[in-house]
């Protein structure tokens, strides 16, 4: 089993929104095979913090999860660390550990593999919320809560906006990633979900002679536009729509405010991302708003994961029925969907001239049912 770190945190005297009054005391040590975690009850963050790939992404939502502790209600329990590899057997062997340490409830893991071999148990000894989905059509744990960014649940909920378009024809345009893919299924299914529309696919390219005659394709009065694709080559594509096609995409399209010249090249492309990143007034945003440095996007995205992460776990220990909790998140307003999805609707933007946006999207439904 790989070395793992714990820290506790004692949160005492915790009053929500007043930082000043929180008193928290950091207590770390290093783990080897030989030794073992005192048996106490305690939450577990398990995450892969010795993951060459992921340790980056795992300490900043690490970050998040421990700025949300600081700051939000007192705990019932300490929290106490667990780091792993990315290996699916190391985060199980570590998953049991923390169950035999005396965990009552678990966070984590962060990889979609790592929540694939946690889902593959029958049972669940304690509440597990984990930071990501799994690939499977079986039944999942009945203690097993997922939560997490996936892209693929943004590209069902812009497909939604998308049927407010008034059009009945989409053009799909994705390259052969997986998560292109997972992209373009996602909208297919919603958009089709709606009476008489229909869609087609086209695979990406950067080839200006075979880019010509998506202006033409586009031109339709009844056809809109999703891009399944990045920043990068959204922008390459937006050039050669016409100007007056509705265009749709996902959050990762959207690479920050401070990009002005690379945003004015996504000009009218309508997308979803997290109050985090585009409601800077939004109050959960200004409650936990840091003032350290700015960090990428991404990992601005995976800082707010943490924070909303710890929101729920919060409500999840509370004497209170799972679907009656609802949180107006960092990362978007949080509900739970049976049986056992924690589902986070972002706000929509578009950009406009190398600004972004904000969307009245109950506006736009209204103002397509007066047509």
């Amino acid at each position: 089993m790989s070395r793992f770190v714990t820290i506790f945190l004692v949160l005492l005297l915790a009053l929500y929104g007043n930082p000043a009054a929180i008193a928290t005391d950091l207590e770390e040590g290093h783990q080897t095979e030989s030794t073992s975690a005192p048996i106490m009850a305690h939450i577990a963050l398990l995450l892969p913090l010795e993951s060459a790939a992921f340790a980056d992404a795992s300490n900043v939502v690490k970050e998040g999860f421990v700025t949300a502790a600081q700051r939000g209600q007192m705990l019932p329990l300490p929290v106490r660390i667990y780091g792993t590899t990315d290996d699916p057997l190391d985060i199980l062997a570590s998953y049991h550990q923390a169950v035999t340490a005396g965990a009552a409830f678990i966070v984590g893991p962060l990889t979609r593999d790592g929540v694939a071999a946690i889902a593959s148990s029958q049972t669940l000894a304690v509440p597990t919320l984990a930071l990501n989905t799994v690939d499977t059509n079986h039944t999942l744990p009945a203690k097993l809560y997922l939560f997490g960014l996936q892209t693929e649940i943004e590209a069902d909920q812009i497909a939604s906006l998308a049927l407010s378009s008034g059009r009945n024809h989409a053009i799909i345009i994705g390259d052969d990633g997986s998560l292109s893919k997972r992209l373009q299924n996602a909208f297919k299914q919603r958009w089709q979900s709606s009476m008489g529309n229909t869609a087609e696919l086209i695979r990406y390219t950067d080839n200006t002679e075979l880019l010509q005659h998506l202006r033409s394709l586009t031109q339709e009065s009844n056809q809109l536009v999703f891009l399944a694709l990045d920043a990068a080559k959204s922008r390459i594509v937006r050039a050669f729509l016409a100007p007056d096609a509705p265009v749709f995409g996902t959050s990762q399209i959207f690479t920050g405010t401070g990009n002005f010249l690379l945003n004015s090249d996504l000009n009218g492309i309508r997308f979803l991302d997290m109050p985090w990143l585009l409601q800077p007034d939004h109050p959960a945003v200004m409650a936990y708003r840091r003032t350290g440095a700015a960090k990428s996007v991404e990992m601005e995205r995976l800082y707010a994961l943490g924070i909303d992460a710890f929101r729920i776990m919060i409500n999840l220990l509370l004497p209170q029925p799972v679907d009656s909790i609802s949180i107006d998140g960092v990362t978007g307003q949080i509900r739970f969907v049976p049986p056992n999805q924690f589902v986070r609707e972002p706000v929509a933007a578009q950009f406009d001239q190398g600004k972004v946006k904000l969307i009245d999207l109950q506006k736009d439904v209204v103002e397509h049912e007066r047509q």
